[in-house]
């Protein structure tokens, strides 16, 4: 299973579509900040699986702030970060902690717009970055036999 894990679009859908098309991921994860971008993606991907968790940035939206879900027999936390305070807490305790407390073997978050990738014992940190501007990036994450093959690309 491959998973591609975006963040932070803020009106740009156009390199989600381009990293969905040289990915070909069985799986889109969305961060927050860009829930308008995500229309636009389930619009021309209807058959693409998305999760998404709304940012601070998205106002009035109906999504959730966190959101627990099992892919490829790995459960993922997924947030935007801004609630577990990711841009001053650089160790990311308080996102660790309910990570942890969600029985997560990943932790997904956005918000700082710098792409971030660390093994913290049995649980992954990723930050996939912005997938805007000109140092746009994204993570993919790969499943194989139950192991997580994390990585993150930049366009």
């Amino acid at each position: 299973m491959k998973i591609c894990v975006f963040s932070d679009s803020h009106g740009n859908p156009d390199k989600m579509k381009e990293a969905i098309g040289r990915e070909k991921p069985n799986l889109v994860f969305f961060l927050g900040d860009g829930e308008r971008d995500i229309a636009a993606l389930r619009r021309d991907c209807p058959q693409l699986p998305l999760q998404a968790v709304r940012g601070n940035c998205d106002l009035h939206s109906e999504l959730p702030a966190a959101l627990t879900c099992v892919a490829g027999g790995v459960r993922f936390f997924l947030t935007h970060g801004h609630r577990f305070g990711v841009k001053t807490d650089r160790w990311f305790d308080a996102l660790k902690e309910e990570a942890r407390r969600s029985h997560a073997q990943a932790a997904l978050f956005g918000h700082t717009h710098e792409a971030f990738l660390q093994q913290d014992g049995s649980l992954l940190l990723m930050n996939p970055g912005s997938i805007r501007g000109y140092a746009a990036s994204y993570g993919v994450i790969e499943i194989r036999d139950g192991s997580l093959l994390p990585r993150i690309v930049y366009l």
